[in-house]
Order: C-alpha cells, then structure tokens, then sequence
C-alpha cells in the first residue's frame, strides 16, 4: 500500500490546548479528569455541586472563540455548535504546524473527513426557545467538515463519519482510502466531541457505561466503567512521496488501517474478540507487519469490565501469543488520562502514538495496579505500561491503535516511522531573524508569550524556527526579533511581550550591529512595512517545518450555549435599544448642518448592521463578501436601513455599493435628492 504521512497536528484536550501540553501530562502521569465545571448545566451555574455529578475530562472554555479571525458575524457565532467552532481553529493550527498556509491550499483537492456522533448542541439549541435562522446550519451536524471545506476552500470529500466512539478513527481509514483512491491530494482528519447535556450524561449512567468511582482503570481488577471526556484533534494527511518533495517533516506514517463490524455475533453493544482479531489481523497484514514488530499498541480501553477482556484476548491471539514469551506487547490507553472522548478517542490516540515516535518515549498508563480477573496477561503475553519508557521504534516495528464503538465498529491503525528525510535543509544562517504577525498587536503579543513558554530543546535550531514563522499567513501587525542563540530569542520575546516591535541582543556591541546592518534593516523592512522577501532570502529557501511550534493565538471571545444564564449572577443584563425609525431620524439629519450628516447616516448604517450581526461593525471599507455577510443578513441589513431612514432602496444597491462607508454615500445621496 502507499504509505501516508502524517505532516501535522492539533489537539485541543482536558488540560491541554495544544500537543506539547499534552504531551507533558502524558509522560508525567497526569490525569485531567475532575468535576463537571460551573455553568455546564443549562439553569445551573454551579453543575459540579450536583449530587451525583459524574466526573469526566472537560475543556475549560467551549464557549470561547474567535469570530473575527474566521469572518464569521457575532450573531451567526452564537449559534455555531461550539464543535464547528473548535474545528475551524484546530484545522489552522495542524495547517501551520504543517507548514501549510491556508490560503495556498484554497481550491485544492483536499480532503476533510470528520469523525463526531454528539448532538448536544443542537438539543439544546431546539428547546432554547431561542431560535434563529443561523442555527439551522450551525446545529447540522455535516456542517462540522462542509464549514471547514468551505472556509478553507477545500475541494475534496467532505465527509462526517459517526460509527459511535469508533468514528474518528474511522474517518482516518476513509481519508487514508480516499488518498490512495485519488479523490484528494492531502486531507484533513479530525475528530471532535464535547459534553454539553447532563441529560446524556444521565443516559450512558443508565446504560451502565460510566465509571462510578470517576476513574478509567483500563485492564485493571477495578474496572467498572469509563469517564466520559471531551476534546478534539486534528491532523494532516499526505502521501509519503509528497511529503518528502516537499521537505515535510514527518511525525509517522500510516501503513495500513483496516476496520470491520461485529454483524451479529454476541449481543449488540458488547465487542466481539472475534470481530477485533479479524482488524488486527487484516491491519497487520496490509502493513507487512509481524507481531514480533509490534512496539506498542494504544489500546480502546475503556475500563469496562465486560470490553477489556475482549480486547485483550484478541491482542493476545493475534499478538501477545505470536511473539517469544519474554517479550510482552506493550499497551496503554490514554483514556486513563482524560477520559474517554466517545467520537474523539480514536483520535486522542492517535495524536498520542505521533508524540510516541517524536519523542521517542513511551508514556505511562495510569490506574493500573493488579490486571483484571479476565486479563491473564501472562498468558496474553501483554504488558501494561505503568513508567515513561524510552523507545526509538525502529524501521520495520509498528505503533497500533485500536478504537471500538458501541454499535460493533472496530477500527485499527498501524503506524511506522518516517525513516529520515533524503535531502535536509541546510543549517542556515547563525545569525538569525524571527517574524512575528498576527491580526492585532495583542495576538503578538501572545504569540512572543507563547514562543517564551515553549520548551526548545537545547539544540533546536533558531534559523529552523525563522524558516517556520516566515513561512506562515503574514499579517498587519508584526514583529521581529534577532538573535544567534536561545537566551538572545529569549531576551528578545521579553521584549516583544513588553510591547516592543523590533528586539535587538542587548549583548550586540555597537560594531556587532554594525557589521549586521543589512540584517537590521531586512527586520526594520519587515516590520515597518510587511516586506518579508528578504528575511526569507536570508533564512534561505529550504523552509522547514518545525514541529510543535506555537501556532496562531486566537483572540476568544465567549458566545453563550443555548440555554446557558444570560449573564453571571449579580451582573446587570443589557437591553438593546429598540431600532431607530425614519420619524426619528429624518427630523436629526434635516436638522443637521450639511457636513454632520454624512456622519449621521454613517451611524445609522453602522447601528443597523450591528443588530444584524449580533456584535462590532468590522471595517467599514471591507466588502460585505469578504467579512463573511451571507445574502439574507444582508436583505435584514437593508430592510433596517430602509426603515431608519423612510427610503426604499432595492436590493441592488447591496451588490453596486458593497461596503458600509459605501452604502453610507448611497444613503446620504438619496436623502439629499429627496430633500431637493
């Protein structure tokens, strides 16, 4: 089979809102699980007081996001399921952790399969009594990869898979097949689950799903259930010849993925050891893999009593028993850590073998003490990793890992090494030039913070890291600092986070910048006036991808859940102001002097598309396509205008005067010539 690499990724996890984070509280045994937060439960700021509140792995915020980065109005963000939300800003991040910009892959074929069975939102958003026309796309759940297709203008498949808690990784085995199919050039693989009804919680507690103790204790004799988890992740697919053409760094590649039901045999909802022997035999055949070449499998491993003891003997038919007896496969499940994350887990694990091979580590598996009564690990021949554990997986061993969901969809993926890269980039230069851009001088700022927190190893590449940052979408606000050394980048981002624009190494005597006054003023270019040409020259044209790097810092802003408080306790609720009518603005702008009201009817305009929008008016020079204004907000934008101002403009004028200062000198015009 065509090998397929892995060239980027994002994750958005309980406790951690990208991959380095998450790596961290892998590899140092952290659970994330805990209460359920304040103000998850629609009516019920303090859900976590509940009795009986469940625990569960929970994102801090997933009522936060950036509108305004995306074009996408207020008002339509509001009724936007937060998972379309969280999609949008984890498939930028994997883009420009691939090295990727965004617009490049505009009208391309890329692909965007999505795997998400949570309806949460939408249940809440019908019986909100809060209903508007964006919700009907913004609650649909196909919306979660067509709006990622169409934002980023990919014109591949564009598919949702639900197969349960499976359905993620199955969305990679579509997307893996769709790459060898040829319906797409590369492809976008995400999935995506977040925990918004205490309702459904309740159901799975019935169901007899859910861990009474709050705690995944995968193959241990305390299994007793799962905790459920929310999250999301996303990663970037392309064929392994492409990626090396164009100098991709490679996290792993995928050698084979193969998937297969129950059909029938045993009871609906309990895993059949058959049907999991079949996928892990079918995926480790496809792979040309032996069971002595099993490194490590990332298992399902939910923590029920009834699922571990299938999985493991079907690990240990296909695997465990194939291989010499002192040599146990090694397993885990990252559920342990944050909980199983239903339509997401598949893809939790999967982030999490592609931080296994680029940190050459192992993490541990939490909660494990003595195996389950039905889990002979002896005679599995399997081996529960209880410490971090050093491991390069070596050419020809394989990760595997394993997804299974409730109604018999089993899922397995096997992944390899990337083997090194035939023609690396060369050093680049000592001396160096990083760029900072972003859409607002306060997401520098952010994006210099986050460069200071991130964790370099000690002979990370400063030039690889301007190679990155000057290969990425430049934006109107921007930075740049210099420096041949770690403590000279770290000085500077002090300085950028104190509101400088251009950081110089206060260890540079004055002969030292002037013998680098051609870089000085290739960094003054870019920062004064956007001219990156001759940084990038500088840096060289062998841009590399630096894994992990800080991706872009999003400016969130909350948008409340249907059926969520309108506003926290004790605080003062605005109303809005009933829309102003042409008996009450003809008299004002008559009454004006001639050069007010141009101003006057500016504001009007301003007013009425703000109450369209459901928040700030965007730069009144903008066209209304390029903010992201859809046709029938733009007819309730000019329906308010005509009824401020008396007039009766048509329809046409939206498409002849397309901006807001625009339609402003239309207005005023026609008034004056009433008037006359």
């Amino acid at each position: 089979m065509t090998p397929v690499a892995i060239t980027g990724l994002s994750c958005r996890f309980p406790g951690a809102d990208n991959p380095a984070r998450f790596w961290d509280d892998l590899i140092t045994g952290t659970s994330r699980v805990g209460p359920v937060p304040p103000g998850r439960r629609p009516g019920a700021p303090e859900a976590s007081d509940a009795p009986g509140a469940p625990a569960g792995g929970f994102l801090t915020d997933p009522d936060l996001f950036d509108a305004d980065f995306f074009g996408i109005p207020h008002r339509e963000a509001r009724y936007l399921d937060p998972q379309q939300r969280l999609l949008l800003e984890l498939a930028w991040e994997s883009l420009e952790d691939a090295g990727v910009r965004p617009a490049d892959a505009h009208g391309s074929r890329w692909g965007v399969f999505v795997g998400a069975s949570a309806d949460d939102f939408r249940l809440r958003y019908l019986t909100s009594g809060d209903l508007d026309r964006f919700g009907h796309m913004g609650s649909s759940r196909c919306m979660l990869a067509n709006r990622v297709s169409h934002h980023f203008g990919l014109r591949g498949p564009s598919e949702v898979v639900d197969t349960g808690q499976s359905s993620s990784l199955a969305a990679l085995h579509r997307a893996v097949a769709s790459l060898r199919l040829g319906e797409c050039d590369a492809a976008l693989v995400a999935g995506v689950n977040l925990n918004l009804l205490q309702e459904v919680t309740e159901q799975v507690r019935l169901w007899g799903g859910l861990s009474p103790d709050g705690r995944c204790h995968t193959f241990d004799e305390r299994a007793n259930g799962y905790v459920r988890g929310e999250g999301g992740g996303c990663v970037v697919l392309k064929p392994l010849d492409a990626a090396r053409r164009d100098r991709d760094h490679v996290y792993c590649v995928i050698r084979s993925t193969a998937t297969a039901n129950d059909a029938g045999r045993g009871v609906l909802g309990v895993p059949s050891a058959e049907a999991q022997s079949e996928v892990l035999t079918t995926a480790l055949g496809a792979a040309g893999a032996s069971a002595t070449d099993v490194a490590y499998l990332e298992l399902h491993g939910s923590g029920t009593p009834v699922g571990d003891p299938v999985e493991a003997r079907a690990i240990g038919e296909v695997v465990g028993r194939a291989r010499p007896h002192g040599d146990p496969v090694p397993v885990g499940s990252v559920k342990t850590n944050i909980g199983h994350l239903e339509a997401a887990a598949g893809i939790a694990g999967l982030v999490k073998a592609c931080l296994i091979f680029h940190h050459r580590r192992i993490p541990p598996s939490l909660n494990f003490v003595r195996p389950h009564a039905g889990i002979p690990l002896d005679e599995h021949n399997i081996r529960v990793v209880t410490e971090p554990e050093d491991r390069v997986i070596a050419p020809r061993q394989i990760v595997g890992v394993s997804s299974f969901g409730m109604g018999g969809t089993h899922v397995h993926a096997v992944l390899g090494p990337a083997g090194p890269a035939p023609d690396p980039a060369p050093s680049g230069p000592q001396d160096t030039v990083w760029c900072l851009s972003a859409r607002s001088r306060e997401a520098v700022r952010d994006l210099a913070l986050a460069l200071l927190r991130h964790p370099f190893a000690p002979g990370a590449s400063m030039a690889d890291v301007g190679r990155a940052l000057s290969a990425r979408t430049q934006w109107d606000h921007r930075a740049a600092v210099l420096g041949s050394d770690q403590e000279q980048f770290r000085q500077g981002l002090e300085k950028i986070v104190a509101g400088h624009d251009l950081a110089v190494p206060a260890d540079w005597t004055a002969r030292d910048a002037r013998s680098r006054t051609p870089l000085l003023a290739l960094a003054a270019a870019y920062v004064h006036t956007a001219d990156i040409t001759g940084v990038r020259a500088h840096l060289g044209d062998h841009p590399r991808t630096v894994p992990l790097l800080p991706t872009y810092p999003f400016q969130r802003q909350p948008f409340r859940l249907p059926g969520a408080p309108e506003q926290p306790r004790g605080a003062t609720v605005r109303r809005e102001a009933p829309p102003e009518t042409g008996q009450d603005f003809l008299p004002r702008w008559t009454g004006a002097r001639p050069a007010d009201r141009m101003w006057l009817v500016r504001g009007a305009l301003e007013d009425a598309l703000a109450a369209v929008l459901g928040g700030p008016v965007p730069d009144p020079d903008t066209t209304f396509g390029d903010l992201g204004i859809d046709s029938l907000t733009l007819l309730e934008f000019l329906e308010r205008v005509n009824d401020t101002t008396g007039l009766g403009l048509p329809e046409i004028v939206l498409f002849d005067h397309p901006t807001l200062n625009e339609m402003a000198e239309r207005v005023n015009k026609e008034l004056e010539s009433q008037r006359d």
